[in-house]
């Protein structure tokens, strides 16, 4: 559905100018549309496209200063969502979490990529002195709570990876034999399995870049759920490495677990910090 004029031009605004720019710009051309609003086609022939009302007023510095912060908090995300999938880079699936990056030593590289990104959405979508206290938006709410359902998966996955660590096939031990019996189904392959953790991840990963959008355009406590997607996404890819492990020994599960510890940790209490 199309959106009005001032919708996209409050959007436009929010995306190419600083905030209290922005707002103040806003607040101008709403007392140039009027109330109720023009019709949609005598503001288009009388100010233009809203995109080509803002662009005239964007500071060449701020907004480029913004889309670097943007590209990088954006490849956070976007880089591992994409390494596992059929057309990724392995070499940086490979890397996330036995590699060690050299900005914190003996940390995994996926723990740098939530550094980096839980550090600059706080940074750059801090909240501005004095900004009055909004409820919590539904549609946050919604974001983050198919997040933590997403990472609830995750976790009742590596349960079942710990029971049958063949990883191949095995059945998931909280569905009782009698219903595969009954309506004469296989167990469940590990490849089944992979391909979710694989596509779930990079699903996550698409929220989160939908949430640093909307941090820029709509409420700064999208990060939040820009956070929490990009925790799931390394929770979900983080179990996904034991399937790429020959050695089952004790020493990879229990790293993966205290892995998997770590980033649902980090991630529940980052998403916090950043709701504030």
């Amino acid at each position: 559905m199309k959106k009005d004029y001032m919708t996209r031009l409050e959007r436009w605004a929010r995306w190419m100018l600083p905030q209290q720019e922005a707002e103040d710009v806003i607040a101008d051309y709403w007392d140039i549309v009027g109330t109720p609003p023009r019709p949609e086609e005598e503001l288009l022939r009388d100010l233009g496209k809203p995109r080509d009302v803002i662009k005239p007023l964007t500071q060449k510095k701020p907004y480029y200063t913004w889309l670097a912060v943007f590209a990088v908090m954006a490849a956070c995300i976007l880089i591992p969502a994409e390494s596992p999938l059929p057309l990724g880079s392995w070499l940086i699936w490979n890397s996330l979490f036995s590699h060690y990056g050299f900005l914190i030593p003996g940390v995994p590289l996926s723990f740098h990529f939530m550094a980096l990104g839980l550090i600059l959405s706080l940074i750059w979508f801090r909240p501005r002195k004095g900004e009055p206290k909004a409820p919590l938006p539904r549609s946050i709410i919604i974001a983050l709570g198919v997040e933590l359902a997403l990472m609830a998966a995750v976790w009742w996955s590596f349960y079942q990876i710990t029971l049958y660590p063949d990883g191949i096939m095995y059945q998931p031990a909280l569905i009782p034999q009698w219903f595969y019996s009954r309506n004469g189904l296989a167990t469940l392959n590990g490849h089944w399995m992979s391909s979710v953790l694989e596509w779930g991840g990079a699903a996550a990963g698409a929220v989160g870049i939908v949430g640093l959008v909307k941090a820029r355009t709509c409420d700064r406590r999208w990060r939040a759920v820009y956070f929490l997607s990009l925790s799931a996404m390394m929770l979900a890819f983080c179990v996904l490495s034991l399937f790429t492990r020959m050695d089952f020994s004790a020493d990879p599960w229990a790293r993966t677990l205290r892995h998997s510890i770590e980033i649902t940790a980090i991630g529940l209490i980052g998403t916090g910090v950043a709701l504030c």
